[in-house]
């Protein structure tokens, strides 16, 4: 079961943009969402390169040399919320299958951990709504897509320019039964605990995918396996983690 998302960690605010990296193209839909606050006055600044446009399938795309782009695909902790699920799930399904094969495009998905303007972000990371990321990415996409914690949007261009800075292929692979358990030993709903390591491997060995454990949660059939195995508070766990998708309000 693969649970390894790319996940590219840069927490360093201090970092200065170069002026060369933020030449592209914004989507004008991003004026209706709520990350409008956070991110607008950043995008629309008369320093940046930055033309608003109506654009397909991405939020952001930045031209990073003559023949090199980066496509982003914008997150918030409201786009993980479960009333927005839906529109999220659908929004990263298109963003993954909008990619092209060429060497000259790279794809990454931006996660802000704070809806908050500038000087009120708290800039702590909010590690469930990047579970919960994690989680609908390995659920509903074949193949991960690299995931690029914004702590704080003060730092947004800043995370982008390290990030770029050593960018290199990620291998787009078929799930391996090999890779890491990390995640799925997070699929309760119980905050205090993780799933044993006795828990993790039933579960592997009986599920294939993250997708296929969370179906069967979801079903009677897969409930009375689940039970079975792990027994009935257990699977109740594991069940609401994917009735709530592990948002914490």
């Amino acid at each position: 079961m693969c649970l390894t998302i790319p996940l590219y960690t840069t927490m360093n605010t201090q970092i200065s943009f170069s002026p060369s990296l933020v030449r592209g193209q914004f989507c004008t839909t991003l004026r209706r969402r709520a990350i409008w606050k956070v991110i607008g006055p950043a995008l629309t600044a008369s320093t940046m390169g930055l033309e608003e446009s109506e654009m397909q399938d991405c939020d952001l795309s930045l031209q990073l040399q003559s023949s090199l782009s980066l496509r982003i695909l914008l997150l918030s902790p409201s786009s993980i919320q479960a009333s927005d699920n839906e529109n999220t799930r659908s929004r990263l399904i298109n963003f993954y299958h909008s990619r092209s094969n060429s060497h000259c495009q790279k794809y990454a998905i931006a996660l802000f951990f704070s809806e908050n303007s500038f000087n009120s972000a708290s800039g702590r990371c909010d590690l469930d709504g990047l579970l919960a990321l994690q989680a609908l990415v390995a659920e509903y996409l074949p193949a991960p897509i690299p995931i690029i914690p914004i702590p704080d949007s003060s730092c947004f261009f800043s995370c982008l320019e390290e990030y770029t800075a050593s960018l290199a292929d990620i291998p787009l692979q078929k799930p391996s039964l090999t890779d890491s358990m990390t995640l799925l030993s997070h699929v309760t709903s119980a905050h205090s605990s993780v799933l044993s390591d006795q828990e993790r491997n039933i579960l592997s060995d009986l599920f294939p995918s993250l997708r296929s454990l969370s179906q069967a949660a979801r079903e009677l059939e897969g409930w009375e396996v689940l039970v079975d195995y792990l027994g009935e508070m257990r699977t109740r766990e594991i069940a609401e983690f994917w009735d709530h998708d592990r948002v914490c309000e």
